[in-house]
């Protein structure tokens, strides 16, 4: 509990609060009665959370009428208690609430924001979520725009004295070394959760200081989360786009002003662009999972080339290259061609390639993964996010192979042989090893072939890939692994195929599938010294032929494991080729 020399507002008169109320009414930076400071990626109407309760993703509906006993409410899974206490019910009202000015939608807010802030603003609780730096970042943002939308519309001053309380809990919080971690995108969250925080009320002097220390915090957050390139460096990009629209948020309201940053930032919006898929959805690598990109929802960026794809070409200008390289993120793409109107998006061969391993953080077991669409559908995919769920006990034998969560399909998506990467002796890659960073090679265009390279050291043994890509014909995967340490050992590479092409032949060799649409077919070839096992489908036990696309789903794949056994050295050669057919010659001319 903090002591009285630390508190700012706890001995204010009515009088003072209500001039501070008149102080934070007239402030105008930041515009913190936009909604941007809220999440507009949410399922839940206005009236239903209001009415019937609070939906977050896949967890039960809560009842959120007053009194609430929040020390035990969501206490039972770690990721619905931060949305809980991080304010996340409060978003949809709010946004109702500036759309149409309806007061009992702010109201409504208010009166959970008070009923907490007696609970925790100058009490303790065993409930460690309360004040974990998720939580406590994102629930500074919605404190911060509850003050000031309440200035604006008449808080009472008992509403607006305990909203102070939490301010100055939260000061005290923010000051603790425990609360910022550099490390991983929580820090962001803590930063701009206090810069805003100290923005909201920039009238008293002492909280001037919070704010500008939030901004330091932010600086060292774009330079730490997002590498030279632009690539966010926790091999997700579900997270590089929150992140990078985060950032320009707080650009736009010019809590950001420094110039090497913004820049920074836009050429992490040049590379959002990449991944967009050409369906439309986000490139599902690491934590992603389903995010579509082009319906409009999302706000458009510093990238002209990325708000041409985002937009369908309505907006910006369509892009002029058909390789984009990232070597400090340790990324590569190809979209060929490079659409020029809306109707050419979909046409487009893609594919990404990620190679690099800056760190634990949302790193699936997945070095030198790639994702394949061509002719109008995906090809080869990935397991998915799945979501995170209850995690796993800290003495946890699991922990040991770099996994934190309970739920057995979250560990599988999480698996190596959930992605399109190699194995050896069937082992997941080590996710505790010390960070590599770029394990990206050359990568270029000769002719019409499109050749990415990777290099990545598991100890003991390495793997030097090759992918050669003639869009809308073939994809050749070139797999060298070599022991280091003399031992030999059973590699295996794993491939997974979209669910939705229909297999044709039952047994290998001479996998075929046909295509969607009369598309032609696809078959698989692969060079000698190695067996084939598969094509395997939605297996239970051991867990193999899945993916996730929303969060809490699942799905089936055609999984292949390619494998040669006790030895020291071998080459994988694997072949994907698109059958002739009447269709060709639109891909192929």
């Amino acid at each position: 509990m903090q002591s009285a020399s630390e508190l700012l507002f706890q001995q204010l008169s009515d009088t003072d609060v209500e001039a501070l109320r008149q102080r934070v009414a007239s402030s105008d930076r930041p515009d913190l009665s936009n909604a941007v400071w809220f999440d507009s990626l949410l399922s839940d109407s206005d009236s239903e959370v209001v009415n019937n309760g609070w939906k977050a993703g896949d967890y039960d509906r809560l009842d959120l009428s007053l009194p609430l006993a929040w020390d035990t409410l969501c206490s039972d899974d770690r990721s619905w208690g931060s949305q809980l206490h991080g304010w996340k019910f409060m978003d949809r009202p709010i946004q109702e609430f500036i759309r149409t000015g309806q007061r009992e939608y702010l109201q409504w807010c208010l009166d959970r924001a008070v009923s907490w802030s007696e609970r925790y603003s100058d009490q303790e609780t065993d409930n460690a979520i309360v004040w974990y730096n998720m939580a406590l970042g994102q629930r500074a943002l919605r404190l911060a725009g509850l003050i000031y939308l309440g200035a604006r519309n008449g808080v009472t001053v008992h509403e607006m004295r305990s909203l102070l309380d939490a301010v100055d809990r939260h000061r005290i919080e923010f000051a603790l070394e425990s609360s910022f971690n550099p490390r991983t995108n929580h820090g962001y969250f803590v930063a701009i959760g206090q810069t805003v925080l100290g923005a909201a009320l920039e009238a008293v002097p002492e909280m001037s200081g919070l704010a500008e220390e939030g901004r330091e915090r932010l600086s060292v957050m774009i330079r730490t989360q997002f590498l030279p390139d632009g690539g966010h460096s926790e091999h997700s990009p579900e997270y590089h786009r929150m992140l990078m629209q985060s950032f320009q948020i707080a650009v736009d309201n010019g809590l950001i002003e420094d110039s090497e940053l913004t820049g920074r930032l836009r050429k992490a919006a040049d590379l959002l662009g990449w991944m967009i898929q050409p369906n439309g959805s986000l490139v599902p690598l690491g934590d992603t999972p389903f995010v579509n990109m082009v319906d409009g929802s999302h706000p458009l960026t510093l990238s002209p080339q990325t708000n041409f794809l985002m937009s369908r070409g309505s907006f910006g200008q369509a892009g002029t290259t058909e390789l984009g390289v990232f070597p400090d993120s340790g990324y590569a793409f190809v979209r060929s061609p490079q659409p020029q109107a809306e109707t050419e998006q979909p046409a487009s061969s893609y594919l990404a390639f990620t190679a690099a391993f800056h760190g634990r953080a949302h790193k699936h077991a997945d070095d030198l993964n790639f994702v394949w669409y061509d002719r109008g559908q995906e090809i080869l995919v990935e397991g998915g996010r799945y979501g995170y769920g209850a995690q796993l006990p800290v003495d946890s034998p699991l922990r040991a192979d770099g996994f934190y969560y309970a739920d057995p399909f979250r560990r599988f998506v999480e698996s190596t042989m959930a992605h399109n990467t190699v194995t050896a002796n069937g082992r997941n890659h080590d996710r505790r090893r010390a960070p590599a960073g770029s394990g990206l090679g050359l990568c270029e265009q000769v002719g019409e072939v499109f050749v990415l390279n990777g290099r990545m050291d598991h100890g003991g043994w390495t793997h030097r890939r090759m992918i050669e890509l003639k869009p809308g014909k073939s994809l050749t995967v070139t797999d060298d692994v070599q022991s280091t340490d003399a031992v030999k050992r059973d590699y295996q590479v794993w491939f997974n195929l979209s669910g939705a092409l229909e297999l044709d032949t039952p047994t290998s060799p001479g996998l075929s599938w046909s295509l969607d649409g009369a598309m032609g077919q696809l078959s698989l070839q692969t060079g000698p010294g190695s067996t084939v096992q598969g094509p395997v489908r939605e297996s239970e036990t051991p867990l193999r032929g899945w993916r996730s696309v929303e969060d809490g789903t699942r799905e089936g794949v055609w999984s292949i494991c390619l494998e040669a056994a006790k030895t020291r050295h071998h080459v994988f050669r694997s072949t994907f080729s698109f059958s002739k057919n009447a269709l060709d010659a639109a891909f192929n001319n």
